[in-house]
């Protein structure tokens, strides 16, 4: 049975596809549909489909574009465009023997079963022309280990075994799952981004080949799959030193240097020695749950059978943290919140929370923040903050990932805060010259100033000297002398008159305190003026 992926941005033309076509009747099955181009590249390299039927107009990559670049992806894909009448004879010209064939809306059900039928003859011939190719082993080992009925798996199974030369039913094998993911980045978040930013290493184009051309090397026969953005399955059978995790760790090294673009580490989960590959599904899956212990690992490792203790369905305590969180935030304290956060993630991994369990008290962590600070999440930080923890935190592959997303949003939460109170300190220092401009004539005191706007006299202190840069008395005392000497220019006032004006009982003081701000005594000042 041939499979086939369906592409179209209509939702009702994709159920009709999907639904009301006889695939099973024309001997294909429908492996997973896509809403546009760029979707679908994903899926190709995913679910290796034999056939991709395809709208030619759509949103974010059109038909065409997907096409050329399917083709890149896997040359012996047959791809069936679907176009309306005034686009036709323009995609035949363009495409020319690309496709596999053309189709006009609305579909003609007869039509795509006769073109489906020479599609697949045609697939069957190129199979033929390449028996034994490394393409249809890869396939059928992909049919494999995804087929959830043990009827029909054992049938991809009988086949594979015809064509796998090199592989030999009376040797053990083992299988490997290789996953590739960017480092676990703590750095400062941009101005204006929070969320984790996209992967700086990746796989290269060539990847799955760079690593055949590798493994070929290395291992005795092995097969590599892509079976997912940034993932490698192999199969092997070969000298018994290919058990040992040593091995597989120089060959991580290898791997990670010769297919990677960027920063980045490499998880390998193997399996144990199996014989009969009537297992094959079960040493992938073995292999794959034990890549899925980087989840508790920093960075990149070789992780073999039984070196894992068993995950716990538990909820982690959130209160706690939350708490320390908030206060730490408040106070604009760096430090003391990341440290929170470590401590909070380092239990998490030391008790070993399975994963769904983590990602939900990681969102209900992140969510009790943005409820206290609601006041903070306001113009661009409210869209930055209020984002899809779920779906942000799914896609990531540790708890070190997690952590690190934390570390961001909190980090971002941090400057609002910081932000908030630089503006918060201008009020408070605005206030207080307000009130001395007012009062500068009483004897007014910091503890006068303090209670008037309701802080402390030594925050009070602190605040205005950060935003002035100066004291309280010295402000206090600059503006005194400055009416002092717009009084002293009026001769009809004496220098005890203009001392108690500005604020001073003794005359004897106002005057040393004025020389000492003007350079000169209030009577030498006043001659000057006039």
């Amino acid at each position: 049975m041939y499979t086939v992926l369906l592409v179209d941005d209509e939702a009702i033309e994709l159920e009709m596809m999907e639904q009301y076509v006889p695939w099973e009747q024309a001997g294909i099955r429908v492996v997973g549909t896509a809403r546009n181009g760029k979707e679908a590249l994903s899926k190709l390299t995913e679910l290796k489909p034999d056939i991709v039927v395809t709208d030619v107009r759509m949103p974010i990559m059109d038909g065409l574009e997907f096409g050329r670049r399917a083709k890149q992806i896997d040359k012996s894909v047959k791809i069936i465009y679907l176009s309306g009448h005034n686009e036709f004879q323009y995609i035949k010209s363009a495409l020319n023997i690309e496709a596999a064939g053309y189709l006009l809306k609305p579909i003609d059900m007869e039509e795509l079963l006769v073109l489906l039928e020479k599609v697949k003859k045609k697939c069957e011939e190129e199979q033929l022309a390449s028996a034994g190719g490394g393409w249809r082993l890869e396939k059928l080992l992909l049919r494999i280990v995804r087929e959830p009925v043990e009827e029909r798996r054992l049938e991809w199974i009988s086949q594979w075994e015809k064509s796998a030369s090199g592989f030999s039913a009376q040797q053990s094998f083992g299988a490997a799952y290789m996953t590739f993911e960017p480092p676990a980045s703590r750095g400062k978040p941009e101005e204006d981004a929070v969320a984790l930013p996209a992967s700086s290493g990746a796989l290269v184009s060539d990847a799955a080949e760079a690593a055949r051309d590798l493994l070929r090397q290395r291992l005795d026969t092995a097969i590599v799959l892509e079976t997912g953005i940034n993932t490698l399955f192999v199969l092997f059978q070969g000298k018994p030193q290919q058990w040992d995790p040593a091995y597989w760790e120089l060959l991580r090294e290898e791997l990670l240097a010769i297919t990677v673009e960027g920063e980045s580490f490499v998880t390998i989960g193997l399996s144990g020695p199996y014989k009969g590959f009537h297992l094959l599904k079960e040493a992938f899956e073995q292999s794959q749950r034990c890549n899925d212990e980087k989840l508790y690992r920093q960075a990149g490792s070789v992780i073999m059978p039984g070196s894992q203790e068993a995950m716990k369905q538990t909820d982690m305590p959130v209160e706690q943290a939350t708490a320390a969180l908030i206060a730490a935030i408040q106070s604009t304290d760096a430090e003391r919140t990341g440290q929170t956060l470590d401590d909070w993630f380092a239990a998490m991994r030391q008790e070993r929370v399975e994963r769904n369990f983590a990602v939900r008290a990681v969102i209900q962590l992140l969510t009790a923040l943005e409820q206290h600070f609601t006041s903070l999440m306001a113009g661009p930080l409210r869209d930055q903050l209020l984002a899809d923890h779920w779906k942000e935190l799914s896609l990531l592959p540790s708890i070190a990932h997690y952590n690190a997303y934390a570390q961001r949003f909190c980090s971002a939460l941090l400057r609002a805060a910081g932000a908030r109170d630089a503006d918060r300190y201008q009020s408070v220092a605005g206030q207080i010259t307000k009130l001395i401009a007012e009062r500068y004539h009483l004897p007014i005191t910091v503890e006068d100033i303090a209670k008037e706007v309701y802080l402390s006299p030594n925050y009070v202190r602190t605040i205005f000297k950060e935003k002035t840069g100066e004291t309280i008395l010295d402000y206090l005392t600059r503006v005194r002398m400055n009416h002092a000497s717009e009084l002293l220019k009026n001769r009809s006032l004496k220098v005890r008159e203009i001392a108690h004006q500005v604020g001073y009982e003794n005359v004897s003081y106002f005057c040393s305190v004025f020389q000492k701000h003007k350079g000169s005594t209030p009577n030498e000042y006043r001659k000057m003026q006039l």
